[in-house]
């Protein structure tokens, strides 16, 4: 007893079948009812079925870049005076100030704050 594996077609083989189908109904449909529509629409047809509108989908318009106004600063170093809005990546100033004497000495005065606060 052999058994043969059923012939079932692809996906993208039914996906072309119906598509095929659907123009050619959309065709017949055009062709019979294409005085009724206004010289407007029949213009808009003729462009959607000559143009490139068919062979590629609309694409959706970006929405437009906003810009951004800059943070206030929310901490600073005193002994440089450089500020930091608290966002994104911190900076080296303040990374290499974590380590010093200075960080330190601060840090036993203020042990919930990890940089100081601007005085803003």
């Amino acid at each position: 007893m052999s058994r043969t594996p059923s012939a079932s077609p692809s996906p993208h083989a039914l996906l072309r079948a119906a598509t095929k189908e659907a123009y050619e109904r959309v065709t017949v449909l055009l062709n019979a009812s294409y005085a009724d529509f206004s010289p407007e629409q029949q213009q808009r047809i003729r462009a959607l079925v000559a143009g490139d509108a068919a062979a590629s989908p609309a694409k959706r318009a970006k929405p437009a870049k906003t810009t951004r106004e800059p943070l206030p600063p929310r901490y600073w170093l005193p002994h440089t005076q450089e500020t930091w809005s608290g966002r994104g990546r911190v900076p080296q100033t303040f990374l290499a100030w974590e380590g010093t004497v200075a960080h330190t000495e601060w840090k036993k005065h203020h042990p919930d704050e990890r940089f100081p606060a601007y005085p803003g």
